[in-house]
């Protein structure tokens, strides 16, 4: 009687090690990223709250991003090395019948106030625009 030779075990060895492979590889790759809080406001509340990286390496350079309305608490996963290379970290809050607030930072100084503070605080206060309304 011939016995059946099995090649579930080497098969199992196989996947097990290959998913072992790309799970480190995945990790690090995002090694260097970070999850940044924002905590947008303003007065009045319900302005709509963009977020623009420009220059750098960051496949989304130079596209807006909407973050959301204000009251606005919100995280992003960044890569510290997309954010440091950065020419400029933009956010802008809009609201119909206001005049536009823009708030920049160099990539360092935007890392450097995540470090520091541990989240993105911004409340402007809205001027009022005549023409818009």
């Amino acid at each position: 009687m011939k016995q059946k030779i099995s090649s579930a075990p080497v098969f199992n060895r196989f996947l097990f090690s290959g998913c072992l492979f790309a799970i480190l590889l995945m990790v690090s790759g995002c090694a260097d990223t970070k999850t940044v809080r924002f905590k947008i406001d303003s007065v009045p509340k319900g302005a709509h709250v963009l977020y623009q990286v420009a220059g750098g390496d960051s496949p989304c350079r130079g596209q807006w991003l909407y973050l959301g309305s204000t009251p606005l608490q919100g995280v992003r996963q960044l890569s510290e090395n997309e954010v440091e290379d950065a020419d400029k970290i933009i956010l802008k809050v809009f609201h119909n019948g206001y005049h536009d607030q823009v708030k920049e930072w160099d990539g360092a100084g935007f890392w450097q106030e995540v470090e520091e503070r541990d989240v993105i605080f911004w409340a402007p206060e809205l001027i009022s625009n005549p023409k818009e309304r």
